[in-house]
């Protein structure tokens, strides 16, 4: 078996805990070494540190399965990490129905997302040797949770064009199905395989059912970046008087749509297809006032070199949002980009604010990702999502 020995830094990550290994900790390597193949891994020193796949045209180039040099990589060993992965959802957690099952390397899979919606489970592969073991993966999801009928294979996105991986979107195992709905909340969504992602963003329901208890009734409501109507449609079900729901992409909005007449509020919703900042200077201009606001940008920053960009990015959207919250009213901010930390994203809303003339107050504890996305003590990378619910005053 060929062999990758990296640096001190890695080493030290891989001992508290890190399963993946990047091209810069990685020293030399010995023997062939393919996209997708199964590699060794050793300290400078020659200490065996675990063995994953490798893939050397990749920025991460090892991504580990076991620190155990005896544990066959294979379709047994998957079965065993996605069936205590799904137990640790619906015994820990609670999960029921509607869950993220396995998180990459937070489950000790890495290069594997899998979510499920009901009887669908949506497969996202990001990985060359995850690739190889697709079939088993696939049926091991079903030999460990026999209500899910149809593995759906979502291989789309940055993450596998990066690896050199084809994107593909079709019914790899079962039946053939495609949408379905999940509960969440007072609110009931539509999700569709064909839509982004892994058809739904599991990753804010916990934000999205804490945006419920701020709705008291009679409120008006801003939601950008809505997607298919995520935070929109709960503060319409709790009572929102008037929700408007903004995003750029036509076919989303014809979802939010959907959904808003699945949950009976169309009545109380208007769907704006546009870009976030021309929509909200419009608003502006027409003199609109929110009694809350809800940013839920895609990822702005999706490499290190564009962090000064994407916290600019991330700082005219606040900006523009915290003009359009009423004195008294609440700002919902968020970002999914691993790169920006809480600091970061702390000081860029403390510094839109400033701009805009606000004061804000903390109101909720610092949000991240719903539990079922769990965060890695020892891996900094499994932690992304910050969401904060500030109220705003006018400074006077």
């Amino acid at each position: 078996m060929s062999k990758v020995y990296v640096d001190a830094q890695a080493y030290r990550a891989i001992e508290k805990g890190a399963m993946i290994v990047f091209k810069k900790g990685v020293i030399r390597t010995e023997g062939e070494i393919k996209p997708g193949d199964i590699v060794e891994v050793y300290s400078r020193g020659g200490k065996f540190l675990g063995k994953g796949f490798v893939n050397p045209n990749s920025n991460i180039m090892v991504r580990l399965i076991t620190k155990d040099r005896d544990v066959e990589i294979n379709k047994e060993l998957f079965k065993e990490r996605i069936r205590k992965a799904n137990e640790y959802r619906k015994k820990v957690l609670g999960y029921d129905k509607a869950y993220r099952m396995v998180y990459g390397e937070a489950d000790y899979l890495p290069g594997l997302i899998v979510d499920r919606f009901n009887d669908i489970a949506s497969l996202q592969i990001s990985s060359a040797g995850m690739e190889r073991f697709k079939l088993d993966v696939a049926e091991a999801i079903l030999e460990v949770e026999p209500e899910i009928e149809t593995v759906f294979e979502k291989n789309t996105g940055r993450s596998r064009r990066r690896e050199g991986l084809p994107e593909i979107e079709r019914v790899l195992l079962g039946k053939e199905k495609y949408r379905t709905i999940i509960e969440e909340g007072k609110a009931k969504f539509i999700v569709d395989m064909r839509g982004q992602k892994t058809g739904f963003f599991l990753d804010q329901r916990e934000n999205r059912i804490a945006l419920e208890k701020y709705i008291k009734g009679g409120e008006k409501v801003l939601d950008v970046f809505t997607y298919t109507g995520g935070f929109a449609i709960h503060a319409a079900v709790a009572g929102a008087e008037k929700v408007i729901a903004v995003d750029k992409s036509p076919s989303a909005i014809e979802q939010a749509k959907e959904n808003a007449k699945l949950n009976g509020v169309e009545d109380k919703m208007e769907f704006i297809v546009g870009s976030a900042f021309g929509v909200m200077e419009k608003l502006q201009k027409k003199g609109e006032k929110f009694d809350i606001v809800v940013l839920d940008p895609p990822a702005f920053v999706q490499h290190e070199k564009d962090l000064k960009r994407g916290l600019r990015a991330y700082f005219n959207v606040n900006y523009q949002g915290l003009k359009l919250v009423k004195d008294g009213g609440i700002l919902v901010t968020a970002s999914c980009s691993q790169h920006v930390d809480m600091q970061m994203f702390k000081d860029m809303i403390i510094a839109a604010a400033a701009k805009a003339g606000k004061f804000l107050k903390l109101i909720e504890p610092y949000r991240t990702q719903a539990p079922d996305h769990p965060i890695l003590m020892a891996s900094k990378d499994t932690e992304y999502l910050k969401c904060l619910f500030l109220y705003v005053e006018e400074m006077k």
